[in-house]
Parts: structure tokens; C-alpha cells; sequence
């Protein structure tokens, strides 16, 4: 290869990619179809390869071009990256910071850090996006996030990731205050009890699977299974469902009097773990971020 591909060409067949379509990216860009399709053609000549294959049902991409994809999108994040750096330093840009957490973290800890570092970063761009860790995993190997915050298992792809702990946190099983198992005291009690649990087997809830798993295929009813917080509550709440939530979480929304934590004491603990890039840096901005995130996390009563 005598040329490495031009910055356009990658922005063009990023957007190919995210449109699904040469006509739907020439619509994003602003180009005519036969431009969009010339540029896409010319990398494909550089790199020596065919990167898409289009057909009557649409788009789709060759081997040699997911490889490339993803790869180009890394670049790309990485570009974005040092540009808002640059601009930082230039014009005193306060920057962007884009993380992700689960539902523990949102109920907790968040709102505090999130004024706490508005003080010191009122212009600062923040972005959220709140899911199990094995969601995350992609959007932060693809540099759409700066870091993320969960539990890990073994199973989970690591490569490439600096894993720092953050903190252990205790795990019970709550209940509508009037459940007629709230002073239940054994699993054995709660056989026949509805269950709705997380949708993930990974992370903290591998490691219930294996404590739990017995008790699991001895329920009376499949458990239901979903990541909605707000869907979870509200089948507590309604319908007389036992549910499985890091103690931190027992009382969200104001809700303490209409749930209780059953007395059984037989969940094992979570470590919570912040990731990110062990080679791509991370910006002032996000850096201080997650000082500031370090330093909540110790100071809460998990």
C-alpha cells in the first residue's frame, strides 16, 4: 500500500456504515450519490480490498471491512480526542467527558459528583449513558466512552483495559412492603415467590448464577428478566415481585416506606471496577472527572 487513506475518505465510510446505504450517506453529508460512491471506491483502491457488498436488500459489509471499521473508528475517536485536547489548551475549552455506569451509580452517587464537578467545569460537555458493563464494553473499545463503571467476571473481555477497583457493594432482595414473604428469612421460603431479575448473567450476576443457580431451577415460575430499574420497581411494586438490588439501591425514588430489604443475608458482595484505555489517555477533562468520581465513592456508605 503506497498511500494510507485520506481522513475524508474515513469520515465518508464511517457514515456509509451508520447509514446503512451510499444514497442515506449522501443524503447525511450533503453529497451526491456518484461522490459518495467514487470516495468509497478510492479506499477500497488504497487498501486494496472490497469493503462492501451491495445488493437488493441493502448493504453489508466484507470481512477485510469490518476489520477496517473498526479499526477506522478507533482512529477517529482517538482524532476527536486530541482535537478537543487542542482545543482546551488553545481556547481554554473546558471540554467533554462521556461515561457510563449502571443503575447503582445513577441512584447513589451521581447527582453529587456530577455538581461537584460542574463547579470546577460549568461549560464542560457531559454525557451519560447508564447499562450493564458488558453493554459498555463496545462503546468504550471504540472510544465513545472515556471510561465505565461496573462489576466484572472472568468472561468479560479485558484485553486493552486498565481495571482499577472502586469499591465492594452489599446485595439483598427487596419487596413491596406488604409482600406477604417480607419477613421471609430463607431462600427456601421463596420458591414460590415472583421473581424478576437482570437481564445480564454476566459481571455480579455470573457470580449470583453460580451461588444461586440451584435455587434458580427450583422456582415455581421462570424468573421475568430485564435491565429497566424503573420496570423492576414498578412490578415490585404493583404486581408482588421479589427482585435482587445492591443495598445502596433499596430505597431509590423515595420509596422507603412502601419497600423492605427481606432479612436474608446469603448474597454475596459485588466489586465495582472503573475501565479504561490502558493506551489511549485520557483528557483533562475526563481525568478529573474521575478523580472527583474516586473521591465519592469513598465517602458513600455502600
Amino acid at each position: 500500500m503506497r498511500y494510507l487513506p485520506k481522513l475524508q475518505q474515513l469520515k465518508v465510510f464511517q457514515q456509509v456504515i451508520r447509514s446503512g446505504s451510499i444514497r442515506g450517506a449522501a443524503r447525511a453529508l450533503g453529497q451526491s450519490q456518484p461522490a459518495v460512491s467514487r470516495t468509497v471506491r478510492e479506499l477500497e483502491q488504497i487498501l486494496q480490498t472490497q469493503l462492501i457488498v451491495r445488493s437488493s436488500q441493502g448493504m453489508t459489509l466484507t470481512e477485510t471491512g469490518r476489520v477496517f471499521a473498526l479499526r477506522m473508528q478507533l482512529i477517529l475517536e482517538e482524532l476527536q480526542r486530541a482535537a478537543d485536547e487542542i482545543q482546551q489548551i488553545n481556547q481554554h475549552s473546558q471540554g467533554s467527558v462521556a461515561f457510563g455506569c449502571s443503575s447503582l451509580l445513577a441512584l447513589t452517587v451521581l447527582p453529587a459528583l456530577v455538581d461537584d464537578f460542574k463547579q470546577s467545569f460549568p461549560q464542560a460537555n457531559l454525557g451519560i449513558r447508564e447499562a450493564q458493563l458488558s453493554t459498555l464494553l463496545p462503546a468504550l473499545r471504540e472510544g465513545r466512552l472515556d471510561f465505565a463503571v461496573g462489576t466484572v467476571s472472568p468472561e468479560l473481555p479485558l484485553e486493552g483495559l486498565v481495571r482499577e477497583p472502586l469499591f465492594d457493594a452489599s446485595f439483598c432482595i427487596i419487596a413491596r412492603r406488604e409482600h406477604p414473604l417480607a419477613q421471609a428469612t430463607t431462600l427456601d421460603e421463596l420458591r414460590e415467590a415472583k421473581w424478576l431479575l437482570p437481564e445480564t448473567d454476566m459481571g455480579y450476576y455470573q457470580q449470583l448464577q453460580s451461588v444461586l443457580g440451584t435455587f434458580y431451577q427450583q422456582l415455581t415460575s421462570p424468573p421475568i428478566r430485564t435491565d429497566s430499574v424503573v420496570c423492576g420497581l414498578n412490578m415490585v411494586l404493583q404486581e408482588n415481585y421479589l427482585t435482587i438490588v445492591a443495598r445502596a439501591m433499596s430505597t431509590p425514588f423515595y420509596l422507603q416506606q412502601r419497600l423492605v430489604v427481606l432479612p436474608i443475608k446469603s448474597l454475596p458482595q459485588a466489586q465495582y471496577c472503573v475501565l479504561y484505555s490502558e493506551k489511549s489517555p485520557l483528557t483533562v477533562t475526563a481525568r478529573r472527572f474521575l478523580d472527583l468520581l474516586r473521591i465519592h465513592c469513598q465517602r458513600h456508605a455502600w
